[in-house]
């Protein structure tokens, strides 16, 4: 075996071991827990209260309503965010791997193919079916639908706080926003997709499901 055949089937192995760690938790990684759909339900809401308030709460030369409101929001986003980042550590030291990606140690073409199956474009050949589906699942896990809608709402937040003599921050405020927001929507479908394709024997990346005529 060359070098360069050698440091390939390195990379691969240490992806499939990061796999089966990644794998032996996946319904743990998967769950929907209690803390999420709080987490979720009250990042719609203020992000509802965010928008609302920054198109229908009038305006007049004192923002104080606009101000407290919109700390009051970025406060409950920042708190909200960085709980997710705690229990986010914890999954990754109890996982014990290169969390959130287990294709670290993978060439960014590697890499590239591997997502590409994870979105059905391609079929994974037999021996890499494990770091597929691990890909998958931590591509699955419902934290990052969580973590941008709050960050939607921090900005929108953050819009609707600003000053009214200061419009051009204001508007680059309202244009974060909706990137994140847009982000956040992206995602609750990406999520959606890559759960029902978890859910589906044999996976759609199977080499043995024929692919779908063009």
């Amino acid at each position: 075996m060359s070098i360069d055949q050698d440091l390939v089937a390195r990379r691969w192995a240490a992806a499939d071991a990061d796999a089966e760690r990644v794998l032996a938790h996946e319904q743990r990684l998967l769950r929907v827990t209690p803390w999420t759909r709080w987490s979720l339900g009250l990042g719609l809401v203020a992000l509802l209260i965010a928008v609302v308030g920054l198109f229908l709460l009038p305006r007049g030369e004192d923002d104080g309503a606009h101000f407290t409101i919109a700390m009051v929001l970025a406060t409950a986003a920042i708190a909200s965010v960085i709980v997710r980042a705690v229990v986010t550590t914890r999954s990754r030291r109890d996982v014990g791997t290169a969390f959130p990606t287990v294709t670290t140690a993978l060439s960014a073409r590697e890499r590239h193919a591997i997502a590409r199956a994870v979105r059905g474009r391609v079929r994974a050949p037999q021996d890499r079916l494990r770091i597929v589906r691990a890909v998958a699942v931590l591509r699955a896990a419902p934290d990052q639908v969580e973590r941008l809608i709050w960050y939607s709402a921090f900005w929108f937040a953050l819009a609707l706080g600003s000053s009214t003599a200061a419009p051009l921050g204001g508007a680059l405020y309202c244009v974060a926003a909706v990137f994140s927001a847009g982000a956040a929507v992206y995602a609750w479908f990406d999520v959606a997709r890559v759960r029902r394709a978890l859910r589906t024997s044999p996976a759609p990346w199977d080499v043995s499901v024929p692919a779908a005529s063009a």
